[in-house]
């Protein structure tokens, strides 16, 4: 039977459970933490269409003029409508 050399072998790096666990619960702690900021940012963005809808629909606010911001490959069309991608 081979033998092998003590003080070599308790050098070698063997990873635990615990550290696995810690290395999962901080991957969940940043995963939480997206659900937590995107939660908020749909609270915050519902509050302005809710805001702005009556609005835009009262004639109120007037966007036909707005030019919209586009990618270089994208193209929109008189209608507003995109087109291309």
């Amino acid at each position: 039977m081979p033998r092998g050399d003590r003080n070599q072998i308790m050098s070698y790096n063997v990873s635990s459970i615990s550290d696995e666990a810690q290395a999962f619960s901080n991957e969940a702690k940043t995963v939480l933490n997206l659900i937590s900021n995107n939660t908020k940012e749909i609270t915050a963005l519902e509050q302005l269409r809710d805001a702005l809808l009556p609005k835009l629909m009262s004639g109120e606010i007037d966007v036909s003029q707005v030019e919209l911001p586009t990618l270089p490959t994208q193209t929109v069309h008189t209608n507003g409508r995109l087109l291309g991608q």
